[in-house]
Protein backbone atom coordinates (compact mmCIF):
# COMPACT_ATOMS: atom_id res chain seq x y z
CA UNK A 1 0.00 0.00 0.00
CA UNK A 2 1.46 3.51 -1.11
CA UNK A 3 0.43 6.35 0.26
CA UNK A 4 -0.45 10.29 -1.65
CA UNK A 5 -2.28 13.56 -1.01
CA UNK A 6 -5.45 15.10 -2.19
CA UNK A 7 -3.25 17.50 -4.25
CA UNK A 8 -1.29 14.97 -5.86
CA UNK A 9 -4.75 13.50 -7.26
CA UNK A 10 -6.62 16.73 -8.35
CA UNK A 11 -3.39 17.65 -10.05
CA UNK A 12 -3.23 14.31 -11.96
CA UNK A 13 -6.34 14.26 -12.54
CA UNK A 14 -6.16 18.09 -14.06
CA UNK A 15 -3.27 17.20 -16.54
CA UNK A 16 -4.90 14.24 -17.96
CA UNK A 17 -8.32 16.68 -18.98
CA UNK A 18 -5.40 19.17 -19.87
CA UNK A 19 -3.66 16.96 -22.46
CA UNK A 20 -7.38 16.59 -24.35
CA UNK A 21 -9.04 19.99 -24.08
CA UNK A 22 -5.85 21.68 -25.19
CA UNK A 23 -6.00 25.12 -27.42
CA UNK A 24 -4.59 26.87 -24.49
CA UNK A 25 -7.67 26.01 -22.19
CA UNK A 26 -7.14 26.41 -18.41
CA UNK A 27 -8.14 23.52 -16.32
CA UNK A 28 -8.45 24.48 -12.62
CA UNK A 29 -9.67 22.87 -9.73
CA UNK A 30 -12.17 25.52 -8.58
CA UNK A 31 -16.13 25.86 -9.29
CA UNK A 32 -15.75 27.91 -12.74
CA UNK A 33 -17.17 31.89 -12.61
CA UNK A 34 -18.43 33.88 -15.35
CA UNK A 35 -15.27 35.91 -14.82
CA UNK A 36 -12.60 33.12 -15.11
CA UNK A 37 -13.40 30.84 -18.21
CA UNK A 38 -12.08 27.25 -18.54
CA UNK A 39 -12.51 23.56 -17.31
CA UNK A 40 -13.54 23.48 -13.40
CA UNK A 41 -12.71 19.97 -11.54
CA UNK A 42 -13.51 20.92 -7.98
CA UNK A 43 -13.11 18.36 -5.38
CA UNK A 44 -16.30 18.42 -3.20
CA UNK A 45 -16.47 16.22 -0.94
CA UNK A 46 -14.18 13.30 0.60
CA UNK A 47 -15.51 9.86 2.66
CA UNK A 48 -13.82 7.53 4.50
CA UNK A 49 -13.78 4.08 2.23
CA UNK A 50 -16.20 1.34 4.28
CA UNK A 51 -13.77 -1.44 2.97
CA UNK A 52 -10.63 0.16 4.83
CA UNK A 53 -12.16 1.38 8.12
CA UNK A 54 -10.86 -1.24 9.92
CA UNK A 55 -7.35 -1.71 8.40
CA UNK A 56 -5.17 -2.78 10.93
CA UNK A 57 -1.68 -1.18 11.88
CA UNK A 58 1.60 -2.30 11.09
CA UNK A 59 2.85 -2.48 14.75
CA UNK A 60 1.63 -2.21 18.38
CA UNK A 61 1.02 1.64 19.23
CA UNK A 62 -1.52 3.13 20.36
CA UNK A 63 -4.21 4.80 19.54
CA UNK A 64 -3.91 2.30 16.74
CA UNK A 65 -5.91 4.09 14.37
CA UNK A 66 -3.44 6.47 14.23
CA UNK A 67 -0.74 4.44 12.76
CA UNK A 68 -3.33 2.57 10.11
CA UNK A 69 -3.65 4.69 6.64
CA UNK A 70 -7.24 6.71 6.07
CA UNK A 71 -8.96 5.75 2.94
CA UNK A 72 -10.84 8.20 1.11
CA UNK A 73 -13.19 8.07 -1.57
CA UNK A 74 -13.28 11.14 -3.44
CA UNK A 75 -15.74 12.86 -5.53
CA UNK A 76 -15.52 16.06 -7.68
CA UNK A 77 -17.91 18.02 -9.82
CA UNK A 78 -16.43 19.31 -13.62
CA UNK A 79 -17.97 21.76 -15.28
CA UNK A 80 -17.04 24.99 -17.72
CA UNK A 81 -17.54 28.39 -18.52
CA UNK A 82 -16.63 29.90 -21.68
CA UNK A 83 -16.69 33.87 -22.35
CA UNK A 84 -16.75 34.07 -26.06
CA UNK A 85 -18.79 37.79 -27.32
CA UNK A 86 -20.30 35.61 -30.20
CA UNK A 87 -23.24 34.41 -27.69
CA UNK A 88 -21.93 30.90 -28.34
CA UNK A 89 -20.67 30.26 -24.66
CA UNK A 90 -23.05 27.60 -23.97
CA UNK A 91 -22.38 25.79 -27.09
CA UNK A 92 -17.74 26.29 -26.39
CA UNK A 93 -18.61 24.93 -22.26
CA UNK A 94 -20.74 22.02 -24.60
CA UNK A 95 -17.49 21.54 -26.50
CA UNK A 96 -15.13 21.78 -23.36
CA UNK A 97 -17.31 19.75 -20.80
CA UNK A 98 -16.90 16.96 -24.11
CA UNK A 99 -13.26 17.03 -24.32
CA UNK A 100 -13.27 16.65 -20.62
CA UNK A 101 -14.76 14.12 -19.96
CA UNK A 102 -13.98 12.02 -23.10
CA UNK A 103 -10.41 12.26 -20.78
CA UNK A 104 -11.85 10.85 -17.78
CA UNK A 105 -13.67 7.87 -20.22
CA UNK A 106 -10.53 7.10 -21.60
CA UNK A 107 -8.46 6.70 -18.69
CA UNK A 108 -10.62 4.66 -15.95
CA UNK A 109 -7.44 3.83 -14.01
CA UNK A 110 -5.26 6.34 -13.64
CA UNK A 111 -1.50 5.49 -12.90
CA UNK A 112 0.15 7.76 -10.14
CA UNK A 113 3.60 8.09 -9.94
CA UNK A 114 4.93 9.30 -6.29
CA UNK A 115 7.76 10.15 -4.48
CA UNK A 116 10.07 6.89 -4.43
CA UNK A 117 9.26 5.82 -7.67
CA UNK A 118 5.80 4.08 -6.43
CA UNK A 119 3.34 4.06 -8.39
CA UNK A 120 -0.60 4.10 -7.32
CA UNK A 121 -3.76 3.24 -9.31
CA UNK A 122 -6.89 5.13 -8.75
CA UNK A 123 -10.06 4.75 -10.06
CA UNK A 124 -12.38 7.41 -11.97
CA UNK A 125 -15.88 6.73 -11.92
CA UNK A 126 -18.51 9.02 -13.67
CA UNK A 127 -21.61 9.00 -11.20
CA UNK A 128 -25.22 8.52 -12.27
CA UNK A 129 -27.36 11.22 -10.80
CA UNK A 130 -30.73 12.40 -11.64
CA UNK A 131 -30.86 16.15 -13.21
CA UNK A 132 -32.79 17.31 -10.11
CA UNK A 133 -30.01 16.13 -7.85
CA UNK A 134 -27.07 17.50 -10.11
CA UNK A 135 -29.38 21.14 -10.05
CA UNK A 136 -28.76 21.17 -6.32
CA UNK A 137 -25.15 21.51 -6.49
CA UNK A 138 -25.52 24.45 -7.55
CA UNK A 139 -28.16 26.39 -5.17
CA UNK A 140 -25.36 27.62 -3.13
CA UNK A 141 -23.11 29.24 -5.41
CA UNK A 142 -22.91 32.70 -6.95
CA UNK A 143 -22.92 31.38 -10.28
CA UNK A 144 -25.97 30.00 -12.95
CA UNK A 145 -27.02 26.55 -13.32
CA UNK A 146 -24.57 24.76 -15.95
CA UNK A 147 -23.77 21.47 -17.36
CA UNK A 148 -22.01 19.34 -15.26
CA UNK A 149 -20.69 15.73 -14.48
CA UNK A 150 -19.39 14.04 -11.25
CA UNK A 151 -16.84 11.78 -10.73
CA UNK A 152 -16.25 9.67 -7.71
CA UNK A 153 -12.32 8.79 -7.46
CA UNK A 154 -11.20 5.45 -5.33
CA UNK A 155 -9.22 4.76 -2.92
CA UNK A 156 -7.03 7.37 -2.18
CA UNK A 157 -4.48 6.80 0.74
CA UNK A 158 -3.38 9.17 3.04
CA UNK A 159 0.25 9.05 4.85
CA UNK A 160 -0.41 7.65 8.44
CA UNK A 161 1.70 8.46 11.42
CA UNK A 162 5.09 6.28 11.48
CA UNK A 163 5.06 3.12 13.94
CA UNK A 164 8.12 2.71 15.78
CA UNK A 165 7.19 -1.21 16.90
CA UNK A 166 6.28 -3.69 14.87
CA UNK A 167 4.53 -7.06 15.36
CA UNK A 168 6.30 -10.25 16.29
CA UNK A 169 7.25 -12.77 14.22
CA UNK A 170 4.84 -15.45 14.15
CA UNK A 171 7.02 -18.61 14.77
CA UNK A 172 4.22 -21.10 14.65
CA UNK A 173 0.65 -22.03 12.80
CA UNK A 174 -2.20 -23.45 14.40
CA UNK A 175 -5.10 -23.23 13.27
CA UNK A 176 -7.92 -25.80 13.56
CA UNK A 177 -11.22 -26.56 12.13
CA UNK A 178 -14.18 -28.40 13.89
CA UNK A 179 -16.90 -29.36 10.94
CA UNK A 180 -19.58 -30.41 13.56
CA UNK A 181 -19.89 -26.88 15.46
CA UNK A 182 -20.47 -26.33 19.19
CA UNK A 183 -23.09 -28.45 20.56
CA UNK A 184 -26.90 -27.58 20.53
CA UNK A 185 -29.37 -28.63 22.91
CA UNK A 186 -32.44 -28.73 20.94
CA UNK A 187 -34.75 -30.78 23.42
CA UNK A 188 -34.77 -32.54 26.80
CA UNK A 189 -37.42 -35.55 27.59
CA UNK A 190 -37.61 -38.69 30.00
CA UNK A 191 -40.71 -41.07 30.59
CA UNK A 192 -42.70 -42.06 33.53
CA UNK A 193 -44.25 -45.47 34.50
CA UNK A 194 -46.94 -45.27 37.13
CA UNK A 195 -50.45 -47.77 37.52
CA UNK A 196 -53.63 -45.36 37.33
CA UNK A 197 -56.60 -46.07 39.47
CA UNK A 198 -58.06 -49.17 37.49
CA UNK A 199 -54.57 -50.75 38.03
CA UNK A 200 -53.68 -50.09 34.05
CA UNK A 201 -49.99 -50.17 33.56
CA UNK A 202 -49.15 -46.63 31.65
CA UNK A 203 -46.76 -44.50 30.70
CA UNK A 204 -46.21 -40.89 29.99
CA UNK A 205 -43.81 -38.96 27.85
CA UNK A 206 -42.63 -35.80 29.22
CA UNK A 207 -40.63 -32.84 27.29
CA UNK A 208 -39.29 -30.95 28.80
CA UNK A 209 -37.89 -33.44 30.70
CA UNK A 210 -38.93 -33.95 34.58
CA UNK A 211 -37.35 -36.51 36.27
CA UNK A 212 -36.94 -37.08 40.41
CA UNK A 213 -33.47 -37.43 41.54
CA UNK A 214 -32.85 -40.81 42.56
CA UNK A 215 -29.25 -42.57 43.88
CA UNK A 216 -30.59 -46.41 43.32
CA UNK A 217 -28.60 -48.28 40.83
CA UNK A 218 -29.60 -49.13 38.38
CA UNK A 219 -31.29 -45.84 38.29
CA UNK A 220 -35.15 -46.54 37.03
CA UNK A 221 -36.37 -45.12 34.19
CA UNK A 222 -37.94 -42.12 35.42
CA UNK A 223 -34.65 -40.58 36.29
CA UNK A 224 -32.83 -41.44 33.16
CA UNK A 225 -32.96 -37.79 30.93
CA UNK A 226 -33.04 -37.95 26.95
CA UNK A 227 -30.50 -34.66 25.53
CA UNK A 228 -31.20 -34.13 22.33
CA UNK A 229 -28.68 -32.44 20.69
CA UNK A 230 -26.22 -31.68 17.44
CA UNK A 231 -22.33 -31.29 17.94
CA UNK A 232 -21.89 -33.88 20.41
CA UNK A 233 -19.70 -35.94 17.99
CA UNK A 234 -15.82 -36.03 18.30
CA UNK A 235 -14.67 -35.28 21.99
CA UNK A 236 -15.50 -35.56 25.47
CA UNK A 237 -18.68 -34.04 27.16
CA UNK A 238 -19.58 -33.07 30.19
CA UNK A 239 -22.51 -31.02 32.03
CA UNK A 240 -23.35 -28.20 33.72
CA UNK A 241 -26.54 -27.23 35.95
CA UNK A 242 -27.98 -24.28 36.51
CA UNK A 243 -30.17 -23.45 39.07
CA UNK A 244 -31.46 -20.14 39.98
CA UNK A 245 -34.54 -20.74 42.69
CA UNK A 246 -34.16 -20.56 46.85
CA UNK A 247 -30.59 -18.86 46.13
CA UNK A 248 -29.95 -14.97 46.12
CA UNK A 249 -27.57 -16.23 43.28
CA UNK A 250 -27.23 -18.40 40.62
CA UNK A 251 -25.57 -22.32 41.27
CA UNK A 252 -23.82 -23.64 39.22
CA UNK A 253 -23.66 -27.85 39.86
CA UNK A 254 -21.29 -30.29 37.90
CA UNK A 255 -22.86 -33.76 37.67
CA UNK A 256 -20.25 -36.33 39.00
CA UNK A 257 -19.16 -39.53 37.36
CA UNK A 258 -22.60 -41.40 38.86
CA UNK A 259 -25.02 -38.96 36.92
CA UNK A 260 -23.77 -41.23 33.98
CA UNK A 261 -23.37 -38.43 31.13
CA UNK A 262 -22.81 -40.76 27.85
CA UNK A 263 -23.88 -40.34 24.39
CA UNK A 264 -27.08 -42.67 23.15
CA UNK A 265 -26.75 -42.27 19.37
CA UNK A 266 -25.95 -39.74 16.96
CA UNK A 267 -27.91 -36.70 18.65
CA UNK A 268 -28.55 -38.12 21.95
CA UNK A 269 -27.56 -38.14 25.44
CA UNK A 270 -28.08 -39.39 28.19
CA UNK A 271 -27.65 -38.49 31.91
CA UNK A 272 -29.48 -39.95 35.02
CA UNK A 273 -30.65 -37.51 37.85
CA UNK A 274 -28.84 -38.07 41.07
CA UNK A 275 -29.67 -36.35 44.71
CA UNK A 276 -26.26 -34.49 44.74
CA UNK A 277 -23.59 -32.61 42.62
CA UNK A 278 -21.01 -30.71 43.18
CA UNK A 279 -20.96 -26.93 43.50
CA UNK A 280 -18.81 -25.37 40.90
CA UNK A 281 -17.52 -22.57 42.88
CA UNK A 282 -16.57 -24.83 45.86
CA UNK A 283 -16.30 -28.46 44.79
CA UNK A 284 -18.52 -29.62 47.74
CA UNK A 285 -21.39 -31.56 47.62
CA UNK A 286 -24.91 -29.71 46.94
CA UNK A 287 -28.26 -31.32 47.50
CA UNK A 288 -30.16 -31.63 43.65
CA UNK A 289 -33.73 -29.29 45.21
CA UNK A 290 -36.77 -29.98 43.14
CA UNK A 291 -37.54 -27.40 40.99
CA UNK A 292 -36.73 -25.79 37.57
CA UNK A 293 -32.87 -26.36 36.20
CA UNK A 294 -31.30 -25.80 33.02
CA UNK A 295 -28.65 -28.28 32.00
CA UNK A 296 -25.45 -26.89 29.48
CA UNK A 297 -23.16 -29.52 27.77
CA UNK A 298 -19.66 -29.06 26.87
CA UNK A 299 -17.84 -30.90 24.25
CA UNK A 300 -14.05 -30.84 25.05
CA UNK A 301 -12.12 -31.59 21.61
CA UNK A 302 -8.37 -32.07 21.27
CA UNK A 303 -5.99 -31.69 18.93
CA UNK A 304 -2.48 -31.63 17.94
CA UNK A 305 -0.54 -28.17 18.22
CA UNK A 306 2.46 -27.44 15.89
CA UNK A 307 5.30 -27.50 18.40
CA UNK A 308 3.57 -31.28 19.60
CA UNK A 309 1.34 -30.62 22.76
CA UNK A 310 -2.18 -31.46 22.55
CA UNK A 311 -4.85 -28.63 23.53
CA UNK A 312 -7.73 -28.87 24.12
CA UNK A 313 -10.91 -26.51 23.02
CA UNK A 314 -13.73 -26.90 24.71
CA UNK A 315 -16.99 -25.60 23.36
CA UNK A 316 -20.52 -25.04 25.57
CA UNK A 317 -24.04 -25.66 23.55
CA UNK A 318 -27.11 -23.25 24.88
CA UNK A 319 -28.57 -23.67 28.20
CA UNK A 320 -32.03 -26.16 27.70
CA UNK A 321 -34.45 -26.18 30.83
CA UNK A 322 -35.88 -29.19 32.81
CA UNK A 323 -37.46 -29.97 35.96
CA UNK A 324 -36.29 -32.01 38.92
CA UNK A 325 -39.42 -33.34 40.14
CA UNK A 326 -40.15 -34.24 43.53
CA UNK A 327 -40.21 -38.07 44.62
CA UNK A 328 -42.61 -40.19 46.38
CA UNK A 329 -41.65 -43.64 46.98
CA UNK A 330 -44.31 -45.00 49.17
CA UNK A 331 -47.52 -43.69 50.55
CA UNK A 332 -48.63 -45.64 53.68
CA UNK A 333 -52.63 -45.86 54.94
CA UNK A 334 -52.70 -45.42 58.89
CA UNK A 335 -56.09 -45.89 59.30
CA UNK A 336 -58.81 -43.06 60.00
CA UNK A 337 -58.06 -41.25 56.94
CA UNK A 338 -54.69 -40.96 57.45
CA UNK A 339 -51.68 -41.47 55.47
CA UNK A 340 -47.41 -41.15 55.60
CA UNK A 341 -45.96 -40.15 52.43
CA UNK A 342 -42.33 -41.17 51.83
CA UNK A 343 -40.01 -39.84 49.52
CA UNK A 344 -37.03 -36.55 48.96
CA UNK A 345 -36.98 -33.82 49.20
CA UNK A 346 -38.95 -32.13 51.35
CA UNK A 347 -37.51 -29.73 53.42
CA UNK A 348 -34.79 -28.13 52.46
CA UNK A 349 -33.31 -24.43 53.05
CA UNK A 350 -34.10 -23.84 48.95
CA UNK A 351 -37.20 -24.63 49.08
CA UNK A 352 -39.42 -21.60 49.22
CA UNK A 353 -42.79 -23.34 47.90
CA UNK A 354 -44.48 -26.62 49.24
CA UNK A 355 -48.13 -27.50 48.55
CA UNK A 356 -49.77 -30.81 49.07
CA UNK A 357 -53.59 -31.07 46.60
CA UNK A 358 -55.71 -33.86 47.58
CA UNK A 359 -57.24 -33.89 44.46
CA UNK A 360 -58.61 -30.50 43.17
CA UNK A 361 -57.93 -28.93 46.87
CA UNK A 362 -55.02 -27.97 48.62
CA UNK A 363 -54.45 -29.15 51.65
CA UNK A 364 -52.64 -26.38 54.79
CA UNK A 365 -50.11 -27.20 56.51
CA UNK A 366 -52.44 -26.30 60.12
CA UNK A 367 -56.01 -27.40 60.19
CA UNK A 368 -58.29 -24.05 59.11
CA UNK A 369 -60.77 -25.55 61.70
CA UNK A 370 -61.40 -28.71 63.58
CA UNK A 371 -61.39 -31.65 62.20
CA UNK A 372 -60.58 -30.17 58.76
CA UNK A 373 -57.40 -31.78 56.49
CA UNK A 374 -53.81 -30.56 57.22
CA UNK A 375 -50.32 -32.18 56.37
CA UNK A 376 -47.70 -31.73 58.66
CA UNK A 377 -43.72 -31.96 57.22
CA UNK A 378 -42.30 -34.82 59.85
CA UNK A 379 -38.25 -34.61 58.17
CA UNK A 380 -36.95 -33.99 54.78
CA UNK A 381 -37.87 -37.52 53.61
CA UNK A 382 -41.21 -37.56 55.34
CA UNK A 383 -44.83 -36.18 54.81
CA UNK A 384 -47.91 -36.83 57.56
CA UNK A 385 -50.95 -36.52 55.82
CA UNK A 386 -54.76 -36.29 57.45
CA UNK A 387 -57.47 -36.42 54.91
CA UNK A 388 -60.18 -35.71 57.59
CA UNK A 389 -63.60 -33.69 56.10
CA UNK A 390 -62.40 -34.24 52.45
CA UNK A 391 -64.71 -36.06 50.32
CA UNK A 392 -64.57 -39.94 50.09
CA UNK A 393 -63.02 -41.42 46.94
CA UNK A 394 -60.10 -41.77 44.83
CA UNK A 395 -58.31 -38.96 45.01
CA UNK A 396 -54.92 -37.88 42.88
CA UNK A 397 -51.98 -36.59 45.49
CA UNK A 398 -50.16 -33.97 43.88
CA UNK A 399 -46.76 -32.93 46.05
CA UNK A 400 -45.73 -29.19 44.36
CA UNK A 401 -42.15 -28.30 45.26
CA UNK A 402 -40.51 -24.94 43.99
CA UNK A 403 -43.58 -24.96 41.96
CA UNK A 404 -42.75 -28.74 40.16
CA UNK A 405 -45.29 -31.31 40.36
CA UNK A 406 -44.95 -35.26 41.78
CA UNK A 407 -45.24 -37.95 39.66
CA UNK A 408 -49.15 -38.98 39.12
CA UNK A 409 -49.95 -40.95 42.86
CA UNK A 410 -53.75 -42.00 44.28
CA UNK A 411 -55.25 -42.28 47.46
CA UNK A 412 -58.32 -43.68 49.03
CA UNK A 413 -60.24 -41.09 51.00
Amino acid sequence: MDYTSLKEITETLIAIIKTEVGGGNTVFPEIPRNDRPGVGFYLFHAQESAQYKNYPSPGLNQPSVMYAPLALNLFYQLSATSMDDNHTDALQEQVLMGAAMKALHDHPVVRKTIPGGKDIDIKVTLQHLAPGESVQYWAASESAVKLSAYYEVSVVFLEPEKPDTYSGRVLSYNNYIFLSGAPQISATNNTIAFIDPNGVNREVFIAPAQAPADNTVPAPQKSVVTIEASGIAGGELSALLIRSFGAPNKKYLVPDASWKLQVAGENKVTITVRQQAADKTTTLPVDVVPGLYAIQLTNTRKMMSANGTMQSFPQASNQFPFSVMPRIDSITPGGAGKFQVKGLLFQHADITELKVFVGSEQVPAVPLVPGSAFYTLVNPTTIDLDTAGLAPGIKPLRILINGIESEPNWITV
